[in-house]
């Protein structure tokens, strides 16, 4: 556990100039064409959403679309707090590409360490 909780500082760290960034929400009706850092994109109309993107927080400048539709799976669940930032659950791992695994929690990104 100890080796653990080394890596996770190591890593948070070396992210430490992404993670300053809080995310806060857009809510709007289309997936911009410019996805800007910082911002999670809650995209539906009135009180329906039914996708979130971002741009992936781990440099890859990639867009992350997440399904928010909860009769489908898989689907997250996004929140917009009370301090105006965002939450997502539960995790996101991107399986393709940089491979990044991160919690969305009150705008912070944290990120999650796993064995593959």
């Amino acid at each position: 556990m100890r080796a653990l909780g080394v890596v996770q500082a190591c890593v948070d760290w070396v992210f430490a100039g992404r993670r300053k960034r809080r995310y806060r929400p857009a809510l709007v009706a289309e997936l911009p064409r410019v996805i800007v850092p910082g911002t999670t994109y809650l995209i539906g109309e009135g009180e329906h959403r039914w996708q979130a993107a971002l741009r992936c927080p781990c440099g890859c400048r990639e867009t992350i679309q997440l399904n928010l539709v909860p009769e489908m799976r898989p689907r997250w669940r996004a929140t917009v707090e009370d301090d105006g930032t965002v939450s997502l659950e539960p995790s996101v791992w991107r399986q393709v590409g940089c491979r990044s695994h991160f919690v969305l929690r009150l705008g912070r990104v944290s990120w999650c360490l796993c064995a593959q």
